[in-house]
């Protein structure tokens, strides 16, 4: 998060094209449609199928571990005192962009094995995003995964750069 709600706006859609692409090329479910709502962020469907709805976090903060980046993944569950994030989504995917590693990592799990992961755990919260004017603190809260301690929980692409998203 860049503390600016438009940049995190401009980044997270960012990651949501990003997404999309896997989940056409990759996958190869038509997309149909972005959603601005908490319910989800990307909708997909092919002919007579059930809709696939993905909610997608895009963290340009974290690095590779060799640059000093932490290993984990925020993932949000409240904001400004109201639930938010993984508490709200209706989606059945999540997917985790992290656009500034090495090979452009994307994490991806089902909805329901994720809440399972953060139910079964004890993952510790941190305040995350831009700070209130009016009380100085963060507005998120979001739990710490350290993602390579639960890798397996995820199906784990790299982006090859030449518009390929291979599983890890």
């Amino acid at each position: 998060m860049n503390n600016d709600f438009e940049k995190d706006l401009a980044d997270g859609q960012k990651g949501e094209e990003a997404v999309r692409h896997f989940v056409e090329t990759t996958l190869e479910i038509p997309f149909l449609k972005y959603n601005d709502t908490k319910a989800f962020d990307i909708m997909f469907q092919s002919l007579g199928e059930e809709p696939v709805f993905f909610e997608v976090k895009t963290d340009y903060f974290e690095k590779d571990w060799t640059k000093g980046g932490s290993g984990n993944m925020a993932i949000e569950y409240k904001c400004r005192g109201k639930p938010s994030g993984v508490r709200t989504s209706l989606a059945t995917h999540f997917a985790y962009y992290f656009p500034n590693i090495e090979d452009k990592h994307l994490w991806v799990i089902p909805m329901e094995d994720l809440n399972s992961l953060l139910k079964g755990n004890r993952f510790p919260a941190k305040d995350a995003g831009e700070v209130d004017g009016r009380t100085g603190k963060k507005v998120s809260r979001c739990y710490m995964i350290p993602r390579f301690e639960y890798k397996e929980y995820f199906d784990v692409y790299t982006f090859d750069g030449r518009g390929n998203w291979l599983l890890s």
